[in-house]
Formats: structure tokens, sequence, C-alpha cells
């Protein structure tokens, strides 16, 4: 889910699970960096044994950070978990708490000049426009922020962002895309927590109650974290998953509202932050008028942004792809021609060329199921995401974030498969899934153009197999 795009798998060597050494013995593995939510400034690397209750002995004498504690064993290294508790506290104490990308820096928005180092550089914080899905902050007043000392441990071991802990396994989780500091890890296993937006929750009570049912993640209701915030529980898609490969495509034609690009141009002031974007992928994008006052207005930021990639053109962007070696990119803003998405779609599935068939299978699953769809009738599917998942034994399709997924206007009926034009509404959704189907069939086909045959696959239509029922 961008995931808006939330995914968790419990692959070895990939992410930074605790191996098992003996019977109750936990070793750390290396962590990935680029898998991790938060990235631990050099100022926190403190040694955890001084957060230990102190001894009779030690109570006597000068607690310096290079004084050596007497021990009648070897000096243990410090495991992973309380290198990650005590990184936490410190940042709670301090109230600072770095925020990073969720995957690796190679993406084109690097760095900003303009925006402090821990502000998230997504599109929708730098437009302005993640605030307007989520509840007003008078809604929560009711529910107040425990201060204790031990609920504030409790809820660094709770929610620790880099890994949950079930009874045998771990399942570290990557955010493929999207705002950042949106989701948690679940408390259940084969769970996740996604910031409540009461759009996004009222589409996935309708969504569970509809044909769409086995294509999107299964709503399991809201719930109430130790900080007061309100999150929707969704299926982790990715806990059947060994070592998985993740691709996140936004669908349709636009990935804004037509709301949105109105109220933006209400006000039409130059924004340099956007114009440092804009040239950060294309210096020759901004007019000379627009190069000498050094900004751009945001609904020319938000028009040329939607240009720059595939959305326009094919009604889908690739947003990001973590492979099962756990190398990981989202640097797909200017992938635009058919010709780039080809290649990146036979770089995605080079290592299990069995999931493109899948694909295509469980792609034209979703199409069928669609067209017959009453929620997909009645309703404008903006900034929403196709998210891709196979290993060596299946592959599956997941229709996810749903928070911009509106009803459309009293009078008004869209097909999702014409132009869009100011006012119609119009989403270019099927546009996007038929060039998708389009392309995977291109992927399977012989030499004479003909779609291979893969009668020895089992084309798995519903990795989640479940029901209408409610």
């Amino acid at each position: 889910m961008r995931a808006s795009k939330m995914t968790s798998s419990h692959c070895r060597s990939v992410t930074p699970p605790l191996s098992r050494a003996g019977s109750g013995d936990l070793v750390p593995c290396p962590l990935s960096p680029d898998l991790t939510r938060r990235a631990l400034s050099p100022d926190l690397s403190l040694d955890f044994s001084r957060h230990r209750p102190l001894s009779p002995i030690d109570r006597t004498l000068s607690l310096s950070p290079d004084f050596p504690r007497r021990s009648r064993s070897p000096t243990r290294p410090r495991s992973l978990m309380e290198s990650l508790l005590v990184a936490k506290m410190e940042a709670l104490s301090t109230g600072k708490l770095v925020r990073t990308d969720s995957m690796d820096s190679c993406s084109s928005f690097g760095s900003m000049s303009s925006l402090p180092s821990d502000v998230c550089r997504c599109d929708d914080c730098l437009l302005g426009i993640v605030d307007f899905y989520l509840p007003a902050p008078d809604s929560n007043k009711g529910l107040k922020k425990q201060s204790e000392r031990w609920r504030k441990l409790r809820n660094i071991v709770q929610w620790t962002p880099f890994f949950q802990t079930y009874k045998k396994q771990r399942y570290p989780w990557v955010q493929l895309a999207g705002h950042q500091g949106n989701f948690k890890a679940g408390p259940d296993q084969g769970t996740i927590l996604k910031k409540l937006s009461p759009q996004e929750e009222r589409c996935f009570k309708l969504l569970m109650k509809d044909i769409l049912r086995p294509f999107v993640p299964e709503y399991k209701g809201q719930v109430t974290c130790e900080d007061g915030e309100l999150y929707l529980q969704l299926q982790d898609l990715l806990s059947d998953f060994d070592c998985p490969c993740v691709m996140d495509c936004k669908i349709g034609v636009r990935t804004y509202l037509e709301e949105e690009l109105a109220k933006a141009k209400e006000k039409t002031k130059l924004r340099k932050d956007m114009y440092e974007k804009m040239i950060q992928i294309d210096p020759k994008a901004p007019t000379e008028e627009e190069h000498r006052s050094k900004g751009v207005t945001k609904p020319r930021y938000m028009i040329w942004r939607e240009t720059i990639s595939s959305t326009s053109t094919l009604g889908f962007r690739i947003d990001g792809v973590k492979k099962a070696d756990g190398t990981s990119s989202k640097d797909f803003k200017t992938t635009k021609t058919r010709d780039q998405i080809v290649e990146a779609f036979k770089d995605f599935t080079a290592s299990i060329p069995t999931a493109v068939p899948r694909y295509l299978e469980r792609l034209k699953s979703i199409r069928a199921t669609l067209i017959e769809s009453n929620f997909f009738r009645t309703h404008e599917l903006i900034g929403s995401s196709l998210l891709f998942v196979h290993d060596k034994r299946k592959a599956s399709i997941w229709m996810i974030d749903f928070a911009k997924t509106v009803p459309v206007p009293d009078g008004t009926n869209i097909d999702h498969n014409s132009a869009w034009k100011v006012n119609n509404h119009e989403d270019g959704y099927l546009i996007g899934i038929d060039n998708l189907i389009s392309i995977f069939e291109s992927l399977i086909k012989d030499n004479n153009g003909n779609i291979e045959c893969f009668s020895n696959l089992t084309l798995d239509k519903n990795v989640r197999m479940d029901t209408l029922a409610t």
C-alpha cells in the first residue's frame, strides 16, 4: 500500500530479523539500511548496559560512559533490540526523531535545500493535501497521551517500527511509496496499521461488501494506539510470501482530485520548493519567467508532475520496486515510455519469470470484476495503486490506497476509460489496467506474436481466499 503502501515479509537474507542460534539466544542479523523507517543518528550510539539496574557496587562508583563494569562473564555485545530501545528512549527524551525515506536514497528527490531535513518529501506533503483527508484535530480531544515512564517504554516495545515480534517469526516491512509516517506495525500477526482517513475507512467498509473484496486488503476495524492516534487495521498482504518481490503501480491518468486542483487555483502564489523539485527532475521544465522568479504555482506543478511519467499517457506509473535480494528503488519519476516500462517489468520479474502469466491472469480477473462492481461504477478512484507481489511459489495483485477515492457527484456518469477533462471526473483507471494487460501479454508472446501457454502453472486468482460474508 502508497501504501500509499505498507508491506512485510520474513525474508532473512533481505531484512533485519533476529536469527536463532540456539533454543533461546537471538543473534542480530545485519540491518539493511533501505528497509528502516527511522535513521539512527551517530550520537544515539549508546551503551545499553548503562540502562540496566545498578548493583550496590555500581552505585558507589562514578558512571562515566567509558568506565568498565565488573562482570563475571565476558562483555556481551548489544543486541539489535537493545540498540533500538536505547535509541528510541534517547530520541523520546530529546524529542529528536529522524525521519528518512522508507526505501534507499536513490530517489530523484534526495535533497531539497528549502526543506528541513526532518520533513517528509513526498508530493502529497509538498502539495499540502495529506492533512485534508485526516480527522479534524479536535475529534480526538478525549484521547489524552499517557506520560508515565512505563507507558512510554511499553509503547516503544510495542510499536517500534523496525519489525513486528510474534511467537516464532518476525515480519519486517517496507513502505514502497507515499507519505512517510502513516503506518505502524500491527498488533496482531499478519496485520499492519494505517493512519485513519475517514474517506478510506468508508471505502473499505463498502469494499468488504462488494465483489471487489478478494482484490483488496481485508479491513479489520479501527485501532487506537498509545499515542491517541486512530489507525485502520488492515491485512498485511506480504505475510504469506517468502522473500517476495514487490512493486507499487499508481493507476489512473491523474493523481489529484478536481477539488484539489480548483482549490490550488484559488491561491496562485509562486512556490520555491516546487520550483526546486521541478528543476531537480528536469532543469528545462520551468519557463524563462519561472526561472527568473525561481518559483512555480501549485496548479502548474500538479499538472506538470503527471506529464513526466507514464501517468498521463499510459494511465499508470511505477512508484516503487523491492526485489527479493533486498535491493529497492523508487527512481521511476521519469519512466514514461512503453519501452521503458517493459524493461522495468522485465527486470522486476527476471529472477522468477513464471510470475508474468500469473500477473496477467490476475489483471484480467481484476478488470472483469471491476466492470461488474457497484463500488467501481459509483466512485472516482484517484491516487489508488495496484500492489504486485510474487515469490517462487505464487504471485498476486491487490488494489490499495483509497484515501482519495470519492463518490461520483449525483447526475454524473463515468466509464473510467475516457479522456479526462476538467469537471468530467474521469479517472482513466481502465486505461491503466488495459495498458498493463497489454504490456504483460507482450512479455509472454512467442516469436510469432502468440501468447505462450504455461499449462504447467497453477494461476492463483486469489492468494487470499475469502467470501463476501461479513
